[in-house]
């Protein structure tokens, strides 16, 4: 009887000892899983901050294109306003030219 109570006990304690290595081994299983969600969640912010600089990036370099295409539509619109400037100059001298001329035909005859 005596050696019954013992094998029980021992049995008793053996299944105890393998559902704590169970336990244990459950653990260490999901916290592989969470590592590897974690893992991967870090994997995807850095993907995310990547993609965030990049379209930063990109945004600056449009920024400045648009800044350059700016100045040349200024700088285009300068020139034109020079060039009416500068036609309005020629068409009153041509005027003048002309006025001149006339006055002078009208002394000769």
């Amino acid at each position: 009887m005596y050696a019954s109570i013992v094998k029980r006990n021992l049995a008793i304690h053996q299944i105890a000892t393998n559902m704590n290595e169970f336990t244990q081994e459950r653990s260490r299983i999901h916290a592989s899983i969470v590592k590897r969600v974690l893992a991967s969640h870090q994997i995807a912010r850095n993907m995310n901050e990547l993609t965030q600089e990049r379209s930063r990036i990109h945004a600056s370099i449009v920024k400045r294109v648009l800044a350059s295409h700016q100045i040349a539509r200024n700088m285009n619109e300068f020139t034109q306003e020079r060039s009416r400037i500068h036609a309005s100059i020629v068409k009153r001298v041509l005027a003048d030219h002309q006025l001149a001329r006339n006055m002078n035909g009208l002394t000769q005859e």
